[in-house]
């Protein structure tokens, strides 16, 4: 399918388009700002559960490739994909819009991510031209560029990756300022589009003052992983689900009733990209499945009544290692979530 053209894609896409997945009901499957819901807000608040993929587009996938991806991602039931990283300098509005278009034409909601690393997060070392202004600051004009001209499938935007923790934007309040400038930008568009961060409780906790950021966000996007914590050992053990739950109570803590989403939690099948800070943890394809069938067998104790979701990353083994599907394709176990209990 990766070599067809849009408008064939389309067409032999449209009645799975019309008429929604087998996994997911048609209100699940519309665009973020559809008429059941009175606000994207509402909306994220009314979906707990397994919710979706992170996508990383490094690659820089073509149209084609990401409606096949995403198709597939609605088949298996997922509702949101958030993006990962970014394609060529990130700066380009216009493959935002093609990602942006891709969600629409097959009913996933996106969270397109503005990548503040200046570089690539593996691979690739600073230059004195890798710099927030230079390089990040013109990716968060491209992203609000790209959402203001396409909002319907936009469920929100996160403005950044671990921005706290990496501290690209040099402090909290710089980080903070620019959050307050891109909600001004699709206010005065009319545009009702949450705005977040996407980062750990590590990030936040070693950031000194974060009262500006935790006041600016609108929810709280969170990035959980066991697989880091100093007793870690395998996915599916009481261990992993204690730090699950250590870090979401302290979310609790900053929220103040706003919403919770879990956009980045997983557990790699090698440790190849991240490594882990215990020689202990077992980092193979039955403990990576092990976490992802442990976050789904919480659903009644924790995340139906926490109105919480999780977001698996990754989608492939882009990041190596931390996809549920391998490179050609091929998945590491059957992925199968509850949407609901």
């Amino acid at each position: 399918m990766r070599f067809l053209s849009t408008a064939v894609v389309v067409s032999l896409l449209s009645p799975w388009i019309a008429y929604g997945s087998p996994t997911a009901s048609s209100n699940e499957a519309d665009s973020a700002s559809n008429g059941f819901f009175p606000t994207r807000l509402d909306k994220i608040n009314s979906m707990y559960a397994w919710e979706g993929f992170v996508y990383d587009i490094e690659a820089c996938q073509d149209l084609p490739k990401l409606v096949e991806d995403f198709t597939r991602m609605r088949f298996m039931g997922a509702r949101n994909v958030i993006t990962f990283d970014y394609c060529g300098t990130g700066a380009d509005a216009n493959y935002y819009d093609t990602v942006i278009m891709a969600a629409g034409l097959t009913g996933i909601n996106i969270i397109p991510l503005v990548w503040t690393l200046p570089i690539h997060p593996i691979g690739q070392n600073y230059t004195a031209n890798d710099t927030f202004a230079i390089k990040s600051v013109p990716r968060i004009y491209a992203v609000t560029e790209a959402v203001i001209r396409n909002p319907g499938p936009v469920l929100a935007v996160a403005l950044g990756d671990e921005p706290l923790y990496d501290n690209d934007a040099g402090s909290p309040d710089a980080l903070a300022a620019y959050i307050v400038q891109m909600k001004a930008s699709f206010q005065e568009k009319g545009l009702d589009i949450p705005v977040s961060i996407s980062d750990m409780a590590y990030g936040w906790q070693i950031s000194g003052n974060i009262t500006s950021v935790q006041d600016a966000v609108d929810f709280f996007m969170i990035n959980n992983f066991p697989y880091f914590d100093d007793n870690a050992v395998w996915g599916g053990d009481n261990n992993s689900w204690a730090g699950f739950l250590s870090t979401m109570q302290y979310f609790e803590s900053l929220a103040n009733g706003r919403p919770l989403l879990v956009t980045q939690t997983g557990w790699p099948s090698n440790t190849n990209t991240f490594a882990p800070n215990t020689p202990d943890v077992i980092a193979t394809v039955p403990s990576e499945e092990a976490f992802f069938k442990l976050l789904d067998s919480h659903c009644e104790d924790y995340f139906k009544p926490a109105n919480v979701g999780w977001m698996w990353r990754n989608w492939d083994d882009a990041i190596d290692g931390w996809g549920a599907l391998y490179n050609n394709g091929t998945e590491k176990w059957p992925i199968q979530a509850r949407l609901g209990c």
